[in-house]
């Protein structure tokens, strides 16, 4: 259940938004190693600057249950960064990432919260198995 949050300022096309949101999708199936049908991806073109630049720059927020150690987030952002240079023209040094690891007892989906059942080694939500 990851989410990639992405800001930027610059205006992007139809198909820089298809190819951000599929490639994000990529890395964190291949990088955190996520289900893909549970990582979520938004794209949302912002109003902001960066050093009083009005250059362009991107913000990434992750947040995810597990998975957020300092291994896997050196490889996400070093396989995401590339994707956002080509797509959005965004230089390396103006793109910020954070990673959040938030409890599950903190998600709600499904209509209730998220429990992981260590004897099926599933997450599940009101014994309901997550996807």
């Amino acid at each position: 259940m990851p989410i990639v949050l992405i800001q930027t300022n610059v205006s992007y096309s139809e198909s820089a938004r298809d190819k951000i949101l599929s490639g994000a999708t990529r890395v964190m199936v291949e990088q955190a190693h996520k289900n893909e049908d549970a990582v979520m991806v938004t794209l949302q073109h912002v109003d902001g600057v960066m050093g009083n630049s009005t250059d362009p720059m991107v913000f990434v927020d992750i947040r995810s249950m597990v998975g957020i150690e300092h291994k896997t987030n050196n490889d996400i952002s070093a396989t995401l960064t590339p994707l956002l240079t080509e797509a959005l023209g965004v230089p390396p040094h103006r793109a910020y990432f954070t990673f959040l690891r938030i409890p599950e007892t903190c998600w709600g989906l499904m209509g209730g919260i998220a429990i992981w059942q260590a004897k099926t080694r599933m997450w599940v939500v009101n014994d309901v198995p997550c996807k």
